[in-house]
């Protein structure tokens, strides 16, 4: 049995299993396959080096697009399409005056104001009465868009995007007076514009100088009108909400059944009784529908459809007279 004299001489497991040595040739072949692969990867991957007109457009690709210059004077545009204010246009197919190839080019409509009516279908609480009252609105939408203007249904969601509404479910009042502050909150939300119950119609020419001068859209001061009550208000945002402020700071909010209680006489502008205007209210139902009157007290739905006919035939009668030929 060999003996060993020092620990360094005695052989170990690799000596006991010696493995293979790799000769510097092949290590060498490794390294340089293994540059090649990383140097494909980094060419593969990587972009040319961009332009500064490259860079230009592409620093911010989620962001607007370059401004486009003016618009002729002549003219006007609409994204890519463009067209002229004078009778040219009328030229079919012609790219040098629409600026397409194979279309021509009509101008837009022109911009509708909104008037907007606010409605709660929760406080109908009747299926007869809810289709009774949204035949009435469909005839307001009508009526009103035929007059050029764009008629808008708000609701609870509007009023209660507006960031007064908290202030207003804080405060205690009569309901039929929460019910108009709904109304008024949901017109502030949208803003400038004109407010007007369902029950307000047009009836008169297309060129009346009220309904003239609402298409405009210029609302300089907040405005009610004779004789309609809360059933027609005009004005700009900044009015509105300095109107809702001054009434929800009111000291008499408790006691006032209407929001015009509530607001100075001072804030308002008030325009004498338009001739062009109809308000199908009880106290003019009253007045002068007996008969609608008297089928409102027995039925509300019955007598609702009977309003719905009675305007119907009123918006009727005012097209003939103003298209008698």
């Amino acid at each position: 049995m060999p003996h060993y004299s020092s620990r360094a001489h005695r052989p170990g497991h690799y000596s006991a299993y010696p493995q293979e040595r790799r000769s510097p040739k092949r290590v060498w072949r490794y390294t340089a396959a293994a540059g090649c692969l990383l140097l494909i990867f980094l060419f593969a991957t990587s972009s040319p080096v961009p332009t500064a007109k490259d860079a230009a457009q592409h620093i911010n690709p989620f962001g607007p697009a370059a401004h486009q210059p003016p618009a002729e004077r002549n003219g006007t545009r609409t994204g890519e399409a463009r067209w002229y204010n004078h009778w040219k246009w009328l030229n079919p197919f012609s790219d040098s005056i629409t600026d397409d190839e194979s279309r021509s080019v009509l101008p837009p409509p022109p911009e509708r104001r909104p008037i907007y009516a606010y409605y709660d279908p929760d406080a109908a609480k009747d299926d007869e009465v809810e289709a009774a009252e949204n035949k009435l609105l469909l005839i307001w939408r009508r009526a009103w868009w035929a007059q050029g203007f764009r008629p808008v249904i708000l609701g609870k969601a509007e009023a209660m995007h507006n960031p007064m509404y908290e202030r207003f479910q804080v405060r205690k009042m009569e309901h039929a007076l929460g019910a108009e502050f709904m109304r008024w909150l949901a017109w502030g939300q949208m803003g400038t514009g004109i407010l007007a119950n369902w029950l307000i119609l047009p009836m008169g020419p297309y060129d009346d100088h009220l309904l003239s001068h609402l298409r405009r859209g210029e609302y300089l001061k907040l405005t009610r009108y004779e004789g309609l009550g809360g059933g027609l208000f005009s004005g700009d945002k900044t009015s509105i909400e300095a109107a809702l402020n001054e009434a929800l700071d009111s000291s008499d909010l408790k006691e006032s059944k209407s929001l015009l209680d509530l607001i100075p006489s001072k804030t308002f502008t008030v325009d004498p009784k338009p001739s062009a205007i109809a308000f199908y209210d009880s106290s003019t139902i009253a007045e002068h529908y007996k008969t609608v009157s008297a089928s409102l007290t027995d039925s509300k739905a019955a007598g609702l459809f009977s309003l719905s006919e009675l305007i119907t035939s009123h918006l009727h009668l005012t097209f003939l007279n103003a298209f008698s030929s």
